[in-house]
């Protein structure tokens, strides 16, 4: 307010923060965990616009039952699982890494 003192007059119409979801490794995160049924696809940061097409075929083979190509291996949710909890990795196997 000192450097534009009239800005003090305006209104505050819209924010935005612009977060975008991304993990420790800086990986994402796609595979079935925890509670039965659920699908994570999570944490592309600003590469998910460009991951989507693979995300989705990723996404399709889980939830058909179908193992997703192997590059996903490395991207599975049990990779942040604290030993002695268990989750379902990327093919649904528990624990998986």
């Amino acid at each position: 307010m000192t450097v534009l003192p009239v800005t003090s007059e305006l209104i505050l119409a819209e924010t935005c923060a612009g977060l975008r979801p991304g993990t420790p490794d800086n990986g994402p995160i796609v595979g079935g965990f925890g509670v039965g049924g659920l699908l994570l696809a999570t944490g592309h940061y600003r590469n998910g616009i460009l991951m989507s097409p693979v995300t989705a075929d990723a996404v399709v083979a889980c939830l058909t039952g179908q193992p997703p190509a192997p590059e996903w291996a490395p991207f599975t949710p049990g990779r942040f699982v604290v030993e002695g909890l268990a989750g379902e990795g990327l093919a649904g196997e528990k624990g998986s890494r």
